[in-house]
């Protein structure tokens, strides 16, 4: 049992790191103006219009840039569709970003303290366990 326990232990806060920096990456995404860039909406739409982002295309002659097309909802399955809605804080017409943002914002926190409270918990094993080390021989 407490090799299963120190197993959980350990991929929990392993992959916890990965998670806290998904939720972190994942709200500045979606409020990029937490780092000072530029509204959500405005990136929407540079994105859309092809703005700045192009791909280069070898070719015989030589190269030239063509913007990325962006993925149209109409295509793919509803559940394609519902999936994108959803990571754009949107369910149709309903805006739903800050249920998605809270959610973020849920996910730092309760991540943030479980990797605290998993390293208080290796902490007071070692700490266990060098008493146990020294308790030991002077039973003896």
């Amino acid at each position: 049992m407490r090799k299963m326990r120190n197993l959980h232990l350990w991929i929990g806060l392993i992959s916890s790191v990965f998670l806290l920096v998904e939720a972190v990456t994942g709200l500045f995404l979606s409020e990029p103006w937490l780092i000072g860039q530029a509204e959500r909406g405005e990136m929407h739409r540079a994105m859309q219009a092809g703005g700045a982002f192009g791909v280069e295309q070898a070719s015989g002659a030589g190269s030239s840039t063509a913007p990325i097309v962006p993925r149209a909802e109409e295509r793919g399955t509803s559940l394609g569709t519902f999936i994108r809605q959803l990571h754009e804080g949107r369910i149709g017409s309903l805006d739903i970003r800050w249920a998605v943002d809270l959610a973020a914002v849920a996910m730092i926190v309760l991540t943030a303290t479980g990797i605290c409270l998993s390293i208080r918990t290796l902490a007071a094993g070692r700490k266990r366990k060098q008493k146990r080390t020294t308790v030991a021989p002077e039973t003896i």
